[in-house]
C-alpha cells in the first residue's frame, strides 16, 4: 500500500508517497508515524556510497558525530538495525539493504520535485496590466516585447493613455508616468529621470526669432501641458535663472503640444524622448539648448503598500535596467 508523507527540504515541505517494501512484515522506510526525515536518510545513503561515516560527513559538510547520530536516530525511528558496525569496516544489514535501495530512489524523486518546483515558482505566468502616457508607449513597446521574450509564460495588456487612471478600480497591476502626483493608495518607485527640452518648428524659429536668453521666451508664443499649473515658471537646474510663462495654446497630451509645435504654434517644452525623434527629422529645433533645466522623473506606481508581485516586480527591474542606460 503506498504510503504518502510530507517532509521539510531545503526550507520546502515536501509531499510525496512510495510504496516500501517489507522485510519479516515489517516497513523499513517509515517509523509507526508514517513519517521519515529525508536528511537523516540523505546522510545513510552517503555512509554507504562512500563506506565510511567520517567521508559521509566531509561530503555532506556535517560533523562525523552528527552523521552517526543521524543513522542511530533513523535506525531508532525505523525500530530495525541497517548497519553492522566494526572498527574497521561497515555492512549492511537485510533492512538497510532495502532501505538503500529504495531510500536513493526517493531521494532522486525528492530533488526532482525540488528542482521542479523552483523551476515553477522562477517561471511567471498570468496577466500584467500596463498603463502610461500615450507620448511613453515608444519607449515602452521595446520593454515590453522583451519582458514577454524572457517570460513566455506571461501576457501583457498596455493601455496607453493621457487619462490619470484610478489603477484599482480599472483592474491595472502597474502605471509608469512622468507625474509626481501622489496616491495614499498607490506605492512608487523612481524608474529614470530626463531631460526637458524646450522646441519650436523651423518656420516658427524663422518668423519670430531664435531666443537666445531664458528670458527672451517670454516674447514668444509658449504651447503650455495643462497637467502643468500656469503660469509655469521655466528655472534652470541650478536655480540661478527663471522665467514666468504665459500660455498661448495649452494640450492635454504631450503629443499634442509637440503636434501643435510641429505646426508652427509656438515653442513646446517635454521631455527628451518626446521630441527627439521630430528634432532629428528636422521638423522641429531645439530652443536653448545649452541650458540646463530641471530634469523630469518617471516613475512606477503600483496598487497597495506593499512590495509589488513577482510580475510587477520584473517589470519595473528591467524598466530600471533599461530606460536608465538609455
Amino acid at each position: 500500500m503506498a504510503i504518502s508523507f510530507r517532509v521539510m527540504l531545503d526550507g520546502h515541505i515536501v509531499h510525496a508517497s512510495i510504496v516500501p517494501k517489507k522485510q519479516s512484515g515489517q516497513n523499513v522506510l517509515f517509523s509507526d508515524t508514517g513519517q521519515m526525515n529525508l536528511i537523516r536518510l540523505e546522510v545513510f545513503v552517503a555512509v554507504c556510497a562512500t563506506g565510511s561515516f567520517t567521508r559521509a560527513a566531509d561530503q555532506l559538510a556535517v560533523t562525523k558525530s552528527a552523521a552517526s547520530q543521524h543513522v542511530a536516530t533513523l535506525e531508532r525511528e525505523l525500530g530495525v538495525q541497517l548497519l553492522h558496525r566494526s572498527t574497521r569496516s561497515l555492512t549492511l544489514t537485510d533492512a538497510g539493504a532495502a532501505l538503500l535501495e529504495e531510500g536513493r530512489a526517493l531521494l532522486a524523486q525528492a530533488q526532482r520535485l525540488t528542482e521542479r518546483t523552483r523551476q515553477q515558482a522562477a517561471q511567471l505566468t498570468g496577466l500584467l496590466r500596463l498603463t502610461s502616457a500615450e507620448d511613453t508607449a515608444g519607449r515602452l513597446a521595446g520593454l515590453i516585447t522583451e519582458y514577454v521574450r524572457l517570460h513566455p509564460g506571461m501576457q501583457v495588456e498596455y493601455r496607453p493613455s493621457d487619462r490619470l487612471l484610478d489603477l484599482v478600480a480599472e483592474g491595472m497591476d502597474l502605471s509608469l508616468r512622468t507625474t509626481g502626483r501622489r496616491d495614499s493608495s498607490l506605492r512608487a518607485v523612481n524608474i529614470a529621470e530626463f531631460d526637458i527640452w524646450c522646441a519650436a518648428s523651423p518656420q516658427y524659429l524663422g518668423a519670430r526669432g531664435t531666443p537666445r536668453r531664458l528670458s527672451d521666451l517670454q516674447s514668444h508664443a509658449w504651447i503650455a501641458f495643462t497637467p502643468i499649473p500656469h503660469p509655469w515658471t521655466l528655472q534652470t537646474r541650478d536655480g540661478k535663472q527663471s522665467v514666468r510663462m504665459q500660455r498661448t495654446i495649452s494640450t492635454s497630451s504631450t503629443a499634442g503640444g509637440r503636434a501643435l509645435a510641429v505646426a508652427g504654434a509656438g515653442i513646446f517644452a517635454a521631455p527628451q524622448f518626446a521630441l527627439e525623434a521630430e528634432v532629428a527629422a528636422g521638423r522641429l529645433a531645439r530652443v536653448l539648448p545649452m541650458l540646463k533645466l530641471p530634469r523630469v522623473t518617471l516613475y512606477a506606481a503600483w496598487p497597495g503598500r506593499g512590495e509589488p508581485p513577482s510580475k510587477t516586480r520584473e517589470f519595473i527591474e528591467l524598466a530600471k535596467a533599461r530606460l536608465r542606460s538609455a
